[in-house]
């Protein structure tokens, strides 16, 4: 309470914005509210101005509910703030009028106590300033509460200023209850331990980083390919944390030596491997390079790993490799065997896991910054379908996932995250311009100002994403935790899969790559219509033992 009053403009603005994420029903209950309050006060300030006796009370309630009744008539309380319209004013009026002269026929008989004609003339005036300050007034103040005015928007040089978009937490998009970390496990695999983060620049990696930092760990070491996104967590770190003993490498994790430079000279004690390129849509259209970034890099960062000793590796992976239809989805499913296959191959000195995630809220590759990004341009808000459902996280519930994993894993598991039930992409679309202070426009309500527009399925996207298989999931030490079992490749085989997988992208050849995909991943869908038994044409002619000659192994849950 004393830090809200220390604090009122913050408090003012919290304020601000969970009055504009009511509901348009509730906007309206609480004009109905206000003006049952603030109008008999009308009527009372000019009788007392021209008798200086209070107003007659049955007819100061008759007036009011008259008043209300005509101004709901007449629209008022339909219109949203950012639509009051010198139309809507006149007819307000007018209304205004109406009620008066209403009351005026209703109590000429004498049953009811009559207001002097004076003080109904001057009663119109009173209540018509107090409709338009109480609106302008609640209008401006939402603007400036909540919208600061930037440069964005306007044409170069034209000096015109667009509002922003108020900030507001990812919470109120979520639906749900953060959950909550389990303290026991927080830290085991970090405190005084010597950490190593790959794609630590990237949304996940740099929350981790955080996260990481705040438990006090020996060391940190950074990896991350952008120069820009490196320097950037780093610094951050640095200033945050000035004790903390940080290492930043500039490079791909699909380099050995560079892995290997960083490793040199430091006992790593843990690896969380974020290091991914996750967009879908860039992924398929680039499939080569995302099968080298995603799978070599997560080969070469699992057999380093296994190569110093390191005690934990972790890889972050996505609901997308449960039934993947698509080449990031299977580039991640192809992740998961191999850390599987390194767990199987490993003397047992280091632990790798996977942690699958769904849509991580305000993370570079949800659909939140792309809304909010629509929303400042005024829209439209684009969704390829209505019917369109996925889970949600929030960025340190990601990040504090992949760090509890790590203290509950026995070797070869795959972590996921209980999120509740899924949100249709619809639904936080409207939650998003509801918190913008904006309306959405409908044929129900044209004169909205930002429209919601479906552009269809992208190629091998999903209506519904799944975390679990069919072999369902254990509870895990924690509560919100599950724990999957998965079925695991002999590693020997898969490393034979993964040379022709390689040789195939050499060819760029598209069918063949998905050939292969779809012999090593039998779930895969692929969006060129290959079959398996393709796959296995492409193997027999290669000389390497078909799908029916691999035996799979499964991984116990923990």
């Amino acid at each position: 309470m004393f830090a809200t009053l220390r604090h009122p403009a913050s408090f003012a603005r919290r304020c601000c914005v969970r009055l504009a994420a009511i509901h348009r029903s509730g906007k309206r209950l609480l004009m109905y509210v206000a003006d049952s309050a603030a109008l008999p006060l009308c009527l009372a300030l000019a009788m007392a101005v021209i008798t200086g006796a209070a107003p007659p009370w049955p007819a100061a309630v008759l007036l009011t509910a008259l008043s209300i009744a005509a101004l709901s008539i007449a629209t008022l309380y339909g219109a949203a703030l950012r639509q009051l319209e010198q139309r809507t004013l006149i007819l307000a009026g007018l209304a205004l009028g109406a009620a008066i002269v209403a009351l005026y026929l209703l109590t000429r008989d004498g049953a009811v106590a009559r207001i002097p004609g004076p003080v109904l003339a001057m009663y119109w005036p009173l209540a018509m300033l107090y409709l338009i300050a109480s609106r302008s007034g609640m209008r401006a103040l939402l603007r400036r509460l909540l919208q600061q005015r930037t440069p964005a928007g306007g044409s170069a040089g034209s000096g015109a200023a667009r509002p922003s978009l108020p900030d507001f937490a990812p919470e109120l998009l979520l639906g749900r209850p953060p959950v909550q970390p389990d303290s026991a496990l927080f830290a085991r695999c970090v405190r005084g331990k010597n950490v190593l983060v790959t794609g630590a620049g990237g949304s996940i990696g740099s929350e981790l980083c955080r996260q990481i930092a705040s438990l006090a760990p020996r060391c940190l070491h950074l990896v991350d390919h952008s120069e820009f996104a490196l320097y950037t967590i780093a610094q951050e770190l640095r200033a945050r944390w000035p004790q903390l003993v940080l290492h930043a490498h500039l490079g791909s994790v699909c380099s050995e030596r560079m892995l290997e430079r960083a490793m040199q000279g430091a006992t790593i004690h843990t690896i969380y491997h974020a290091a991914a390129y996750k967009h879908v849509s860039i992924v398929e259209t680039n499939l080569v390079e995302g099968l080298r970034n995603n799978v070599v890099g997560a080969r070469n960062v699992a057999a380093a790993a296994a190569r110093h000793g390191v005690q934990t590796c972790v890889l972050v992976s996505s609901d997308k490799a449960v039934r993947p239809s698509t080449i990031m989805g299977a580039s991640k499913r192809l992740s998961e065997l191999v850390f599987q296959a390194a767990q199987q191959d490993g003397a047992g000195a280091t632990t790798f896991s996977m942690v699958r995630f769904g849509n991580v809220l305000g993370s570079s590759g949800s659909v939140v910054p792309l809304f909010r990004q629509q929303l400042q341009q005024g829209g439209p808000i684009t969704i390829t379908d209505a019917a369109m459902e996925r889970y949600f996280m929030l960025i340190p519930e990601a990040a504090q996932l992949v760090i509890q994993a790590g203290a509950m894993a026995e070797g070869g598991e795959v972590f996921v995250l209980d999120m509740g039930a899924p949100l249709r992409i619809v639904d936080l679309a409207r939650r998003m311009i509801a918190l913008a202070g904006l309306t959405e426009r409908t044929p129900d309500q044209p004169h909205g100002e930002i429209e919601i527009r479906y552009v269809g399925l992208y190629p091998g996207e999903k209506l519904q994403e799944e975390l679990l298989t069919a072999d369902g999931a254990t509870p895990s030490r924690h509560p919100r935790i599950l724990c999957m079992k998965e079925q695991a490749l002999p590693a020997a085989l898969l490393d034979q899969y993964l040379e022709l997988l390689l040789v195939a992208c050499a060819s760029n050849d598209r069918w063949l790559i998905e050939a292969m995909l779809k012999t090593i991943i039998t779930e895969f869908t692929p969006q060129t219509g290959v079959r398996a038994a393709d796959g296995e044409a492409v193997l027999r002619r290669l000389r390497v033992p078909p799908v029916a000659a691999r035996p799979p192994v499964a991984v116990p849950a923990s």
